[in-house]
């Protein structure tokens, strides 16, 4: 089966994914054998809906451009979770090239298990780590740390009130108050 086209809607792949940093993009992504190498890739190629939420499954690993050539910010959409190893094992570094996650309009969202670190966000910018815009997410066991933005460093909420369980938020930096 050659998905290599697949955008978002236009593909069929509607269950659980796996992206791994030994993972290959012409790979299926159904197993952590045959895992995707970049987040992107995924969620080009997944299929949510309201009543069938996809899983990105992260294997153990940092995700950053130089090591799985990973892009930020990492754009979410509705009704996808991105589920880590853990906090000490896998790690999404942007290494200063972006935003690490904007969620912007999105329901139905978990992100859990995983490190949001080397998040910068212009000189003027909101969030470097994480910016959430009409979105409402659960956040359980993330670590959101060491990132920059002219204005809330770590985590930018706009009309945003995600429930938050075991996160841990610092030694972020914004420019401005």
């Amino acid at each position: 089966v050659d998905l290599s086209s697949g955008v978002g809607e236009l593909c069929s792949i509607t269950e659980d994914v796996w992206v791994s940093p030994n993972g290959d993009d012409n790979n299926l992504g159904t197993s952590e054998d045959e895992a995707f190498l970049t987040i992107k890739r995924a969620l080009e190629m997944i299929a949510p809906k309201d009543d069938d939420p996809v899983t990105i499954f992260l294997t153990e690993g940092t995700f950053s451009p130089s090591t799985t050539g990973e892009t930020f910010p990492i754009t979410m959409i509705s009704n996808v979770n991105l589920i880590g190893q853990g906090e000490e094992i896998t790690i999404l570094d942007a290494q200063q090239s972006g935003r690490v996650i904007t969620m912007e309009n999105c329901d139905n969202n978990t992100i859990s298990d995983l490190t949001v670190t080397g998040g910068l966000n212009e000189e003027y910018g909101y969030g470097g780590g994480i910016y959430l815009s009409s979105s409402n997410p659960t956040l359980t066991n993330v670590t959101i740390a060491n990132n920059t933005a002219g204005y809330a460093g770590g985590m930018y909420l706009n009309n945003s009130n995600p429930t938050i369980t075991h996160v841990t938020i610092a030694h972020n930096t914004a420019n401005y108050d």
